[in-house]
């Protein structure tokens, strides 16, 4: 997992613009992360870095919002998670880089599009149905570090107030991305390489975090998510990009 110097800045920068988006609206780390990290390394090596970041800011973030976050959809959720998380992280351990890249960048696209498009849920689904979410979200979520989409859509697309939304999305992803990481471990994917990268750019992440947290307080939310949402679509669109022709060629 060598970088080059060149290539560890880039990383910086990009762990820093992350924790922009993350500090600002609970979500959206992974979903940078994975689409432009995977420009510098496949996502087995990155998916388990990425976990440990988000590890790492949920933990920071859940004591100030544990009151918000909806437990009971949570529990659903959870269980969805479990079964699904295995499989994916199967499939990363297993499968080519580059037919994984494309999968993971195909459905950033596709459900970041849902969201940015104005996708709305006529009613919440029951508990089956929240399940069947977790569950898509565990499979996304072992096999790239990147569940986000599925339970964002969950919770933004239903009638839930911003706060409720947050507080619930910054408590699913560390209950995920723990779970997750004990899935990495027994696949061997945990190597020391992978702690030492989260940890030295482990600052880049906190600092980005604080300044949206502090931004978040000043700038209008509605217009600033469809802002995050933009900025999304095009970073799968150029994750997209390099995969395919790599494949093709």
């Amino acid at each position: 997992m060598l970088l080059s110097p060149l290539e560890l800045s880039c990383a910086a920068a990009a762990v820093f613009c992350a924790g922009l988006v993350r500090g600002a609206t609970g979500f959206g780390f992974s979903m940078i992360c994975i689409v432009l990290l995977t420009l510098l390394l496949p996502p087995a090596r990155i998916a388990p870095v990425i976990v440990l970041w988000e590890i790492a800011a949920s933990a920071g973030h859940l004591p100030f919002v544990y009151k918000e976050a909806n437990w009971k959809a949570l529990r659903h959720l959870g269980l969805g998670v479990v079964l699904g998380t295995p499989p994916g992280a199967y499939c990363l351990a297993s499968l080519p880089a580059a037919p994984m890249t494309i999968g993971i960048n195909a459905v950033v696209l596709v459900l970041t599009a849902m969201l940015f498009f104005g996708f709305k849920l006529r009613q919440r689904p029951g508990r089956w149905g929240t399940c069947g979410v977790g569950a898509l979200t565990g499979l996304i979520n072992g096999a790239s570090a990147n569940g986000g989409p599925p339970v964002i859509l969950f919770f933004l697309s239903g009638p839930s107030s911003a706060a409720v939304s947050r507080a619930s999305l910054i408590a699913f992803f560390l209950f995920t991305d723990v779970l997750a990481a004990l899935v990495y471990w027994g696949y061997g994917l945990m190597t020391v390489q992978v702690f030492l990268l989260a940890a030295v750019l482990l600052p880049c992440v906190a600092l980005g975090i604080w300044l949206g947290a502090r931004w978040f307080r000043h700038v209008d939310e509605a217009r600033f998510r469809r802002v995050v949402l933009a900025l999304l679509l095009l970073m799968a669109l150029a994750g997209l990009a390099p995969a395919v022709l790599k494949l093709a060629g």
